[in-house]
This record gives C-alpha cells, structure tokens and sequence, in this order.
C-alpha cells in the first residue's frame, strides 16, 4: 500500500476503535467506580472531548444556528415521545424493570435530590451537546467521507452510540429488554445522523438529542419518585 493512501485507511480505523472506548468509559464509572457523576467526567472527558478537539474540521462547518421551524417541530414531537414514553412506563413498566431495582441503582449511583436537578440540566444540555458533536459531527462525519460501503458512517457511529448504552441498560431493564432497547437505541441513532444530514445543523441535531430521549429519561426519574416519594 502506498504512504498516500495510509492515512486514509489508519482514520477509519482509529475511529472505529475510538468508538468503541466510551463502552469502557461508562462500564468503569457505573461498574467499577458506581458513580452517575464520575461516569459522565469519563466518558466527556477521556472520550468525546479529546475527539472533538481533534475532528473539528468535520463538524465546524455545520455549526449552525438551527431553523425556527426545525425547533418547533421538535418541540412538539418532544412532548408526544414523552408523553409516550411515561405512558408506557405506567403501563408495561412491571414487565420491563423493577421499580425497587431502579431506586436502589439511583442510590448506588450516588443520585440524591440535591444533585438531581444539576445533573439532569446537564444531561439535557451538556450531554447532547458534546454527544452530537462526537457521534455525528465527528465519528460520522469522517466515515462518512472516507472510502467506505455505503450507510456504513450511519451504521458505525448508531452502533457505537447504542453499545455504551447496555451497560446502562442491563442495570435497570430485565433480561431481554436490555439487548432490544440497545437495538432502538441504535436506530435512534440512525434517525439522528439523517437529520443531521438533512438539516445541516449540528446544533440542530444537538437540540433534537436533548428534547427527546435525555429530557424523556428525566421524565421517568421524575415519575418514579413521583411514586414513591422519599425514595430518592
């Protein structure tokens, strides 16, 4: 292979295995350190925050300020999944976790009421900013303009993006449902990245991350110690 052509082939792959490294970020904070705080400083700082340093001729061109209409858009979708997704909690939530298990993850993790609303603004503003720029404005950025099989930018970086969030997962949802949150998380992912594509505002999709899935994983924490008050 000739010195030319290197580069193009070690990026792809120094990606791909970046990747990889915030599963081992969030495996340690939640697994080893059991700590909610700890596992975001390791998974932004070690992470994404290195990565988006590096890769920011990918994603600055599309640092744009998102259309009025693309937020009201969202803002509505944002209550309808919400909305959806409480409901499904009240409904199937038996089938899908315990109750008493998430409470006691929430204590494990170092969650209390005085901290609970400082992490969930940074879960629905921090998180989802630093998250896009990483997963769309960088991961799929690159693969996305390296000479690879087509849909394989949108597949990397969804998977990637799904696979720290088992971990996540298999500590609150029974067996099962774990893997299939994963797989829609995935997928979720997918969505994003088309967006990002559409719209040609990581912004955008920054905005779109945090109203939908982190302001509705708030939501439940808000419901669940609706349900049982003192617990947190």
């Amino acid at each position: 292979m000739s010195k030319s052509k290197t580069p193009h082939v070690i990026r792809p792959l120094v990606l791909i295995i970046w990747s990889l490294l915030p599963s081992i970020a969030i495996y340690v904070g939640m697994y080893v350190v059991k700590s909610a705080v700890w596992s975001f400083v390791f998974y932004h700082c070690f992470c994404l925050v290195p990565a988006i340093i590096w890769g920011r001729q990918f994603w600055r061109p599309t640092f744009v300020a998102p259309k009025p209409l693309h937020i009201a858009i969202l803002v509505v979708v944002a209550i309808i999944f919400t909305a959806i997704a409480v409901l499904v909690y009240e409904l199937m939530g038996p089938m899908l976790l315990s109750d008493q298990g998430a409470i006691n993850l929430l204590k494990e993790q170092d969650y209390s009421r005085e901290i609970f609303w400082p992490i969930s603004l940074y879960a629905i503003v921090v998180n989802p900013f630093f998250e896009e720029l990483f997963w769309r404005g960088v991961v799929f950025n690159a693969l996305d303009r390296a000479v690879l099989p087509k849909h394989f930018a949108i597949m990397c970086s969804s998977f990637g993006y799904a696979l720290f969030h088992y971990w996540i997962f298999r500590l609150v949802l029974y067996p099962g449902w774990a893997e299939f949150g994963t797989i829609l998380l995935a997928i979720y992912g997918a969505i994003l990245a088309l967006i990002y594509r559409k719209t040609g505002s990581i912004l955008t999709t920054a905005i779109a991350h945090g109203l939908l899935t982190d302001t509705a994983c708030i939501a439940l924490i808000i419901d669940l110690s609706r349900k049982y008050p003192g617990a947190m």
